[in-house]
């Protein structure tokens, strides 16, 4: 291939390239980015998980924090449950269910995830540092 040696650069000016000028259409779009990046920034950090909450019936039971492993007893209806929160996920190790669909669900780790079992009447739900706001209300 052809190739360009410094030397054959500073000899012929036609093959040197201009100084690149910052233009007003450069300036536009860092300003863009940087809005875009500030904006966004806050929405970003809200979809952390920051803790996980254990209800029953309805009513939370106890809320622990995701940054530390641990293992959760809890009882439900038809017995014991445990409850494992392990690298910031959290899922269902045993319960005494019928089907067991809790404990084949996995681990969750995003924001507003959830694990349901229903025969025991345990809601496990990961929340956000965030304000959480309502999106709908539906009757």
């Amino acid at each position: 291939m052809f190739s360009i040696s410094r030397t054959n650069r500073q000899n012929n000016p036609e093959l040197t390239a201009p100084p690149r000028r910052t233009g007003v259409a450069d300036l536009f779009i860092l300003l863009i980015v940087g809005v875009v990046t500030v904006v966004t920034f806050p929405a970003i950090s809200s979809m952390k998980a920051g803790s996980v909450t254990i209800f029953r019936d309805n009513r939370p039971v106890a809320t622990y924090p995701l940054d530390t492993d641990r293992i959760i007893p809890v009882t439900g209806v038809h017995g014991p449950m445990e409850i494992t929160i392990r690298d910031g996920a959290v899922s269902v190790t045993s319960a005494d269910c019928p089907h067991g669909i809790c404990r084949k669900s996995g681990s969750i780790r995003n924001p507003h995830s959830q694990i349901v079992c229903a025969p025991n009447h345990i809601l496990i739900m990961i929340t956000s540092p965030g304000n959480d706001t309502l999106d709908a209300i539906v009757r």
